[in-house]
Order: structure tokens, then C-alpha cells, then sequence
């Protein structure tokens, strides 16, 4: 019986600790309204390279001084195995990447869409697209709006002001962190439901950058170490009892 009861604490042990691992992984959006543009764009030094875009700044790319610049890109165009109702600007990283910190251009600061101006879809051939996230409504009626109904993968954090210089057509604002539960090389950026519908599909970005988090794959490391750990405790338990 005894041992039923240390079997049955070191199962609960490890359900609880991978409980705990996966609850951090996903967290609710947060929002933050830290005006300082170094502090998320100084210490982003993986940025993706930013394509199919037929309207750019002069000097864009796709590097800090474009963020401190303000610098944008905006007018996608069509992807293969994207609908083409839409349109589409893809950012390519050299690796696949699953947490990312999207750097939106608000050039209409008051209107509800501009900082949630966008769908996510990933890939890692250019050809078959994963859905990731897409901004449905928005809450509030004046600066600063949170998002509202979403589908998808929301944003763990949005600092939702606006920061740094004036660019030639925007500021760059409601910077966005997301954590997706896969690795994608290419992320394809499209007009938001909740910008549609509000009369401006013109999706805008200054850049977009990897952010260290875990990968999924060091997620289940962990959680396989901590099963490891429970199947030692029962060992030792049952080599004690043999003992005994």
C-alpha cells in the first residue's frame, strides 16, 4: 500500500510540474506602455528580411536604424497557397523561428484597426501555410485599444503606444509578441478581419524579429527530463523496499 501512495505523489509530482511548464508557454495578452523603442528594438538582432511588398521607404532594411527610422513597408501582394483575396508580405527568417516581436508602422494613430492591422500565417516551404493568428475586433473607443475577439494564437504582450521618431508615414506602435507552438521560416503578414472591416486593408510593418523564448522542441526536453526524474524517484523507492 505504502508504495501505491509514493508511486501515486511522484506521477502527481510530474503531471504538475509539466502542467506548470506548458501553462507557462501560453500566457494571456498583457499590455505594456513602455515608450522607449530600445528597449525592444535593441536587443533584436535576428531580423527577418522583409519581401513582396510593392510600396517600401527609402532606406528600409529590415534592421534597427529602419525602427529607428520608422521606416515601413506596406502594399503585399499574392503568395502561393494564400488566398488572393488578400494581400501579402513575407518575412523570411534564416531559421525557423516559433516567438516572434511584430513591429507594426501606425500611420492612422486613433483608429481602432492600425495597431491590430494584420493576420499571421507560417510555412517552412512557401507553399503549404499554417494559420497563426488573425485580430477580429478591437475594444476601446480612444487611444490606447486593446484587442478584442481574436482567432488563432494571440499576443502574449502588446505595447500598445506608439514610440520612437516619426517616419514618413507613420511611428512605429503596438509592438507585438507572439509564441506559435511550431517553427516557422516564413511568416506571411495579410490584412486583419478587424482592418477589412474598417475600410483599411493596407496591413503596414517596420520590421518583425525573433525573440528568445524556448522552442517547442526544448519544452518537450524539459518535460521528458522531469518524467525521467519521476521513473528515478520510484526506482530508488522500490530498491528501498527490496531492502527492507
Amino acid at each position: 500500500m505504502k508504495m501505491g501512495v509514493f508511486q501515486m505523489r511522484n506521477s502527481v509530482l510530474a503531471t504538475a510540474v509539466a502542467a506548470a511548464l506548458l501553462a507557462g508557454a501560453a500566457h494571456a495578452t498583457t499590455y505594456s506602455s513602455d515608450t522607449n523603442l530600445a528597449d525592444f528594438a535593441s536587443t533584436s538582432s535576428n531580423f527577418a528580411t522583409i519581401s513582396n511588398a510593392s510600396a517600401v521607404d527609402g532606406g528600409f532594411n529590415s534592421d534597427y536604424a529602419t525602427l529607428a527610422s520608422a521606416l515601413r513597408v506596406y502594399d503585399g501582394g499574392g503568395l502561393s497557397g494564400l488566398s488572393p483575396a488578400n494581400n501579402w508580405i513575407l518575412a523570411t527568417f534564416s531559421t525557423a523561428q516559433s516567438s516572434i516581436r511584430v513591429f507594426p508602422n501606425i500611420d492612422h494613430l486613433g483608429s481602432q484597426y492600425d495597431g491590430y492591422q494584420y493576420i499571421i500565417e507560417g510555412s517552412n516551404d512557401l507553399s503549404n501555410w499554417t494559420f497563426l493568428f488573425d485580430a477580429l475586433s478591437v475594444n476601446g473607443a480612444g487611444e490606447p485599444f486593446t484587442l478584442g475577439a481574436f482567432s488563432g494564437t494571440g499576443p502574449t504582450n502588446v505595447n500598445n503606444v506608439v514610440l520612437g521618431a516619426s517616419g514618413p508615414g507613420g511611428r512605429v506602435g503596438y509592438i507585438a509578441d507572439f509564441t506559435f507552438g511550431n517553427a516557422y521560416k516564413y511568416y506571411a503578414f495579410g490584412a486583419s478581419t478587424v482592418a477589412i472591416a474598417q475600410g483599411n486593408a493596407d496591413q503596414e510593418l517596420s520590421g518583425v524579429t525573433a525573440i528568445g523564448t524556448p522552442e517547442p522542441a526544448t519544452w518537450g526536453l524539459m518535460l521528458l527530463g522531469f518524467g525521467g526524474l519521476g521513473a528515478a524517484l520510484r526506482s530508488r523507492r522500490k530498491a528501498a523496499a527490496a531492502v527492507a
